[in-house]
């Protein structure tokens, strides 16, 4: 009877090869990829591509017509637009919106408005050229980073601004709080930095015991908020109020949510703004942080954050900066906070703990 012939040990060589073609797949990603999928949206969006599909399939003639194109070029340009899944083709030819285009990157709608890219691509097209081109000579001390609204904003127009990019994307931190947030029996919540006030009414949904919820923002935001409430019926349990949350001292309350307030900030901080908290709680009350995490459950790196964080590089002082996410619990522990516990989610992570 034979001996079964033993398998082929992988030679060293396949290997290094290996583990090298996934680093040549990171530096493809980083320089190829990278290239083709911001210019491609900043074309498509200077265009009009994506809102000339958002009703019907359209004939790339038609689409010639519609954005001023060349023909030829646009459907060389409509042909990389299929490949990379933004666009599709009907059983005639025509071109649609695939289902990943239409969540992403149509402007803000009832469907998708806290889930696109659109606000921030809107806004990506115009820094890029002023800013991002530039980044050696911001380095170099040469320029400066110069926010395209005012900040902090003076009027609800640039207020507007913001409030739409910030919420954009706060679908998977709103339901992390929904779902995970420790607020049965709490009547009074403060919303530090609550923003256009979308995980307010979320929460005020989810736990009706909460009888107010008294929301933090700039005095030009105000208006934005009350609109959002009273659209939602709330006005009588969200009250927004205009507070320097670095300076003026927090109003009594049961809760205290930062909601992607805290993640730039380093320990320091953190710890002043945490401890007007604490003073604000009576013993049990609750403090609650909602954070984007810096690296994902995979281990990837935050290009929300990292995107933000670029732009901090030519503002002197800034105050953003790569912290240890768990140095939550040294800061809670040094507070009397206690019980503090975390859950992370989506690339957002959760803390919570008690004022002992």
């Amino acid at each position: 009877m034979s001996s079964p012939v033993p398998a082929a040990a992988e030679h060293p060589a396949d290997v290094r090869d290996d583990a090298l073609y996934e680093q040549y797949l990171r530096a493809c990603d980083m320089t190829y990829r990278g290239t083709v999928d911001m210019f491609v949206l900043k074309a498509a969006y200077e265009l009009g591509l994506f809102g000339h599909l958002a009703e019907q399939p359209q004939s790339v003639e038609a689409l010639a017509t519609a954005t001023g194109s060349r023909l030829n070029r646009l459907v060389k340009f409509t042909d990389m637009l299929v490949e990379m899944e933004l666009l599709t083709r009907d059983a005639e030819g025509r071109l649609a919106l695939t289902p990943f285009a239409r969540q992403f990157f149509l402007p803000p709608n009832p469907a998708n408005e806290n889930l696109t890219m659109e606000p921030f691509v809107r806004y990506a097209v115009t820094i890029m050229e002023r800013y991002h081109l530039h980044l050696a000579k911001v380095i170099r001390g040469e320029m400066d980073f110069t926010a395209l609204t005012p900040w902090p904003p003076r009027t609800r127009e640039d207020s507007a601004f913001y409030e739409e990019i910030h919420r954009s994307n706060n679908h998977f931190v709103r339901n992390l709080l929904v779902e995970e947030a420790d607020l049965e029996g709490v009547t009074h919540l403060l919303d530090v930095g609550g923003g256009n006030g979308d995980i307010a009414i979320a929460l005020a949904k989810r736990f009706p015991s909460i009888e107010r919820i008294t929301l933090v923002n700039l005095p030009s935001a105000l208006e934005i908020v009350r609109d959002n409430v009273a659209a939602h019926g709330l006005s009588d349990r969200i009250v927004p109020v205009a507070l320097d949350m670095y300076r003026d001292p927090y109003p009594a309350c049961d809760a205290v949510l930062f909601a992607r307030i805290l993640y730039p900030f380093n320990a320091q901080v953190c710890a002043m703004l945490l401890g007007k908290a604490q003073a604000a709680l009576p013993s049990g009350g609750r403090v609650i942080v909602a954070d984007m995490l810096l690296r994902d459950e995979r281990g990837l790196a935050n290009y929300d954050y990292l995107a933000h964080f670029l732009t901090s590089v030519g503002v002197d002082p800034a105050m953003m900066t790569f912290k240890r996410q768990d140095e939550y619990f040294d800061v809670f522990g040094q507070l009397g906070f206690v019980d503090a516990r975390k859950v992370a989610r989506h690339g957002h992570v959760l803390y919570q703990a008690r004022k002992g």
